[in-house]
């Protein structure tokens, strides 16, 4: 007898721990079943509960790293469609990521226009509360362009 224990993967996953495995809510993982994101998902016979596959999970930890890029449901719809055809969609997979990655690159330089004009305030109001209204004025008129900026960027 072997004193090493084996960890099996359970044949099935519970709605719970699908969520706390994906942090993705319930509502959320009934809605992308609903919408056919998800395939239909099995349900357990006697209680009619959802029972997810080892595929299941995959796929919505899959979903729920696309989500927090902020890709679009119809990409990870599209995505999903296209990894079915394999390496012969390479081209359409690499083109949905590189559009997706752009995406992120110009919302990350927004937030970081965002956060140069919150330390900009920052200082601002540091140096009126020290009493420095040079500093104060250089800072205002610094923070004046940055907002014009960000407004006129949207």
């Amino acid at each position: 007898m072997s004193n090493t224990t084996e960890t099996k993967t359970p044949p099935h996953f519970t709605l719970q721990e699908v969520v706390e495995r994906s942090g993705l809510s319930e509502h959320t993982l009934r809605y992308y079943e609903r919408i056919g994101l998800l395939a239909r998902v099995q349900r357990d016979s006697s209680s009619g509960h959802r029972r997810y596959s080892a595929e299941d999970v995959q796929n919505i930890e899959t979903l729920a790293c696309l989500r927090t890029t902020g890709m679009s449901i119809e990409d990870m719809r599209m995505y999903f469609a296209l990894l079915q055809e394999g390496k012969a969609a390479a081209a359409q997979q690499l083109a949905l990521f590189e559009g997706q990655k752009k995406a992120l690159e110009q919302e990350l330089a927004q937030k970081q226009k965002h956060l140069r004009y919150l330390e900009q305030k920052v200082a601002f109001w540091k140096a009126v509360q020290n009493g420095d209204d040079a500093k104060a004025r250089e800072i205002g008129t610094i923070t004046t362009g940055l907002a014009k900026r960000i407004i006129t960027e949207k």
